[in-house]
């Protein structure tokens, strides 16, 4: 049975060939879903495969992007959108938008509108303008002196509550880790 949508939260993260969600390639996608019980319930991650990749040398370094083992995992743009809507949909009510959270999610959401778009789809179809952000979380809790360090980045989080990421810079590692992180920060506010 579906919980309410008050009770889950997909958090999401990307992994991209650079930083113009314009421009630059969407090469996979990390859902997690997050319930109110501090529990991950599920996660994947989506991997795009493109004709022609736009990605920088500082990406291509940061996400040790491969193309060759990246097209291994991955799928064109049309089977990706399936995928993440048949993840959702086994999670969330159909009739009601996914609220998202991430760290700096603007940045992984405003990737994933194009994608979207470019594949005749609307972000707002499927998810909520409401997002929450660990960053933001993270800056106001250090703002109110409930965190004594300024650890606003998410290696600087991760290490500060001694999350262990895996496979670090994978969108679901990072997602996943995002989530306990926001575990965390509820646990302090």
């Amino acid at each position: 049975m579906k919980n309410n949508i008050g009770e889950k939260l997909l958090f999401i993260d990307t992994e991209t060939g650079g930083i113009d969600s314009n421009k630059h390639s969407l090469l996979s996608i990390g859902l997690v879903v997050w319930d109110s019980s501090r529990s991950i319930i599920d996660s994947t991650e989506i991997f795009i495969k493109h004709k022609n990749y736009i990605v920088t040398a500082t990406a291509s370094k940061i996400n040790k992007f491969e193309k060759s083992e990246h097209e291994k995992k991955a799928v064109y743009s049309k089977k990706a959108i399936e995928q993440m809507i048949s993840f959702c949909r086994n999670h969330f009510d159909d009739n009601l938008l996914i609220p998202l959270a991430g760290h700096n999610t603007q940045f992984d959401v405003n990737f994933l509108k194009v994608f979207l778009k470019k594949n005749g789809r609307s972000f707002d179809q499927f998810f909520s303008h409401r997002i929450i952000d660990t960053y933001s979380l993270l800056r106001s809790l250090y703002y109110s002196g409930k965190i004594s360090d300024d650890i606003s980045s998410s290696a600087q989080a991760f290490n500060y509550f001694n999350i262990k990421v895996n496979n670090r810079h994978s969108a679901e590692g990072d997602a996943i880790a995002t989530a306990q992180l926001f575990s965390h920060l509820i646990s302090i506010l």
